[in-house]
């Protein structure tokens, strides 16, 4: 219904007669902000926590755990490293978050559940990044989605091949960690990610994403109607995107999760469902990601929110989302 990149530009400065100044100045881009650049189909981003639902599909599908299963989150866990007992790498948590089930994990992106059935821990066998990549890839990232425009890539999903050819080195268990998180050398197109959402949300159908919805001729009479075209469906069993959805509804509701991370959007005028994701870039800044679906009982939209290299740990993306959704179903 809606894509939007910014920063953005005019198109009328490329027809005949346009500001021929103003375009000048478009295409010097003194600040660098390229905004002749298309993010939303040929941006390739880190994705962070945005990435949680489908790693839950993912473990639900494999049926590696119960989602009744609590895992304590304590706020970090310890790797042991296999030739010195004294240099263990520790992978932390934003916080402590108590027993928690894939719900309360969802809701409060608890990282240490997601390191856990990603990669593995303790008594508890994880996903491990092949199963991620294959899950992820079935969700559309890393391929076109054929949208109809032109100039869109493909987001990139790493694994071992890739490092050990690119870096000359194995892949670790710290990398799956990363991984399950959406950290490392993840880069996903927002589409992808809007996409990818929308088949959690309807149920299981994965969509080409369409700009067009109609021709029509000089007399307004439709020429073409373009179909709806699934890309794939029924890769995930519609019982497990149910609980993933709910974990998702319980991000914004808070209920049993008193760390919910989008408790912002429950004073919409319908309700909603919600993941945010802050994937660090180093140096104290951030891509900051939510993505949405509503009216919660029966999907209307799916709306996701990017904004790139944000400075310091923000709630930036989600107040977006919020002035959006509450214009669009109160208008």
């Amino acid at each position: 219904m809606a894509l939007v990149s910014l920063p953005d530009f005019d198109n009328n400065l490329f027809q005949k007669g346009g500001d021929s100044e103003e375009l000048q100045e478009l295409l010097r881009d003194p600040l660098n902000l390229n905004p002749l650049f298309n993010r939303v189909i040929s941006g390739g981003y880190l994705i962070g926590s945005t990435i949680k639902p489908l790693i839950a599909s993912a473990a639900l599908e494999e049926k590696i755990i119960s989602p009744q299963k609590n895992i304590n989150c304590a706020g970090k866990i310890i790797i042991p490293n296999p030739w010195d007992p004294n240099a263990s790498t520790t992978k932390k948590d934003w916080t402590v978050h108590g027993w928690t089930d894939m719900k309360k994990a969802i809701a409060e992106s608890c990282n240490v559940y997601f390191y856990t059935i990603g990669g593995g821990y303790g008594d508890q066998i994880g996903l491990g990044p092949t199963k991620i990549k294959e899950y992820l890839e079935l969700f559309g990232w890393g391929e076109k989605t054929g949208i109809d425009l032109p100039g869109e890539t493909e987001g990139f999903i790493p694994d071992k091949e890739w490092k050990k050819k690119t870096w000359d080195t194995a892949w670790w268990d710290g990398d799956t960690y990363n991984l399950s998180i959406g950290q490392g050398f993840l880069q996903i197109t927002p589409l992808e990610v809007v996409n990818s959402f929308a088949a959690i949300a309807n149920g299981g159908k994965l969509l080409q994403p369409q700009v067009v919805k109609e021709i029509v001729n000089d007399k307004k009479e439709v020429v073409e109607e373009i179909k709806p075209k699934i890309i794939r469906q029924d890769f995930i069993n519609p019982d497990n995107l149910q609980i993933v959805r709910e974990g998702m509804r319980q991000a914004v509701t808070g209920i049993n999760s008193p760390q919910a991370s989008a408790v912002l959007l429950n004073s919409l005028p319908v309700s909603a469902a919600a993941k945010t994701g802050t994937a660090e870039l180093g140096n104290n800044y951030y891509n900051n990601w939510v993505t949405v679906f509503a009216p919660y009982e029966d999907p209307e939209i799916v709306l996701t929110v990017m904004i790139e290299s944000v400075k310091g740990m923000q709630t930036a993306a989600l107040p977006v989302a919020k002035e959006v959704l509450q214009w669009y179903f109160s208008k």
